[in-house]
């Protein structure tokens, strides 16, 4: 925490750091026990249910297109003569 403290230099920015790392954590574990709760039959349905919706998040975050990849702001040639 120290570090994250030092590299932030702000104090707003740390405790977003430190909220996000224990949040994300939290939805990590949550899926895990939710998912293994199904492999052993004790399945609680709502937890399941956001479980599966946090899954989805994920998925979509991760594939989600970049808008600035799209996005060219230079004039490029292209060809032999270029």
């Amino acid at each position: 925490m120290g570090a994250i403290k030092r590299e932030m230099n702000s104090r707003k920015w740390f405790w977003f750091a430190i909220g996000y790392e224990c949040g994300f954590a939290y939805v990590i574990a949550l899926i895990v026990n939710q998912l293994g709760n199904l492999f052993t039959g004790n399945v609680n349905v709502i937890g399941l249910i956001f479980a599966i919706a946090l899954i989805a998040l994920i998925i979509y975050m991760l594939v989600r297109p970049y808008k600035e990849s799209t996005k060219l702001e230079k004039d490029v040639k292209v060809g032999a003569n270029a």
